[in-house]
């Protein structure tokens, strides 16, 4: 809803745009003040840059920067547009200073929005080994304020649980970041999937303990006044990113915060989590997690 609103919004100044800077000659008004138009110019497309601004942080894969480059071109674009369309009105022409004019505007209005909002948005990690995890919260750590969220009561036996947390400490520690710590509960996680203890890994038993997982990752994140929440659980090469998205995106409306729908084993994400680990001599377990899935090594080509 909040994107939807921000899009009318967008719209609506562009078009109030093109309705104003096309109004034939002898209807513009400049009430004898010098410069009048060029300062209108500076103006509306400050407010349109910055419109752009709000609409496209309301995207998740875009990142600051590149919403400052995006919010740039098109309001740049349109500026142009819009004046290149005088040429077809009424006693007006196109005009390169009226054009300069709403580039400073358009400039100025993202100094504004940096100035004000170049703050990295907050972003609740739900960590299920530290292994995959620390080179995704290195990554994130670009474009997020990051807050680690151990929850894992599927983890059997309970010292593969302290080990796992551990070893999320030390990586927290070392990278300097906030570490919250969910309670373990086996007894009731096995609840949750109970029924369920025959079904193959990537099955419903999964689907269950994605969303209990992410269910409590995304209530922490609201608690904590976090805009964003994800998981590293998608690194994993056992695991259905496709699953693991929807029961995300899922929880979306119900909390109101968004979710990083992002497959992490892309782009060598896999790799590179097991050559980092490997260099900060992190554990890696052999298995996911829960006594259902407990399984011999298999040795994975990298």
């Amino acid at each position: 809803m909040k994107i939807f609103t921000k899009f009318i919004a967008l719209l609506s100044w562009a078009i109030f745009i093109f309705v104003l800077i096309d109004l034939p000659a002898p209807q513009v008004n400049t009430y004898g003040i010098p410069l009048f138009d060029k300062v209108v110019h500076f103006f509306i497309f400050g407010i349109f840059v910055w419109l752009l601004f709000l609409f496209f942080s309301e995207l998740n894969k875009l990142n600051f920067n590149r919403i400052i480059f995006l919010s740039f071109l098109l309001a740049t674009a349109y500026s142009a547009l819009t004046e290149y369309l005088q040429k077809f009105v009424h006693g007006r022409n196109p005009s390169l200073f009226d054009f300069f004019a709403g580039i400073l505007g358009i400039m100025a209005g993202l100094f504004f929005v940096g100035y004000f909002t170049n703050k990295k948005p907050r972003l609740l990690l739900h960590i299920c080994c530290i292994g995959c995890g620390a080179y995704i919260a290195e990554e994130l750590k670009k474009n997020y304020d990051i807050i680690l969220y151990f929850f894992n009561p599927n983890i059997f036996p309970k010292e593969e649980y302290e080990r796992r947390l551990e070893e999320t400490k030390k990586i927290a520690n070392k990278f300097g970041l906030e570490l919250i710590i969910g309670e373990y509960g086996y007894e009731k996680w096995l609840k949750i999937v109970k029924g369920l203890e025959k079904e193959p890994e990537g099955g419903k038993r999964c689907r269950a303990c994605y969303q209990y997982r992410l269910k409590e990752a995304a209530k922490k994140a609201k608690e904590n006044n976090c805009q964003i929440f994800a998981t590293t659980l998608s690194i994993s090469p056992h695991k259905d990113t496709r699953v693991i998205n929807e029961v995300g995106s899922e929880l979306v409306s119900k909390y109101g915060i968004k979710f990083l729908d992002k497959d992490f084993k892309k782009d060598d994400g896999f790799k590179k989590s097991y050559c980092l680990s490997k260099e900060l001599r992190l554990y890696r377990q052999n298995y996911c997690g829960c006594e259902f899935s407990i399984r011999k090594v298999v040795s994975c080509k990298i």
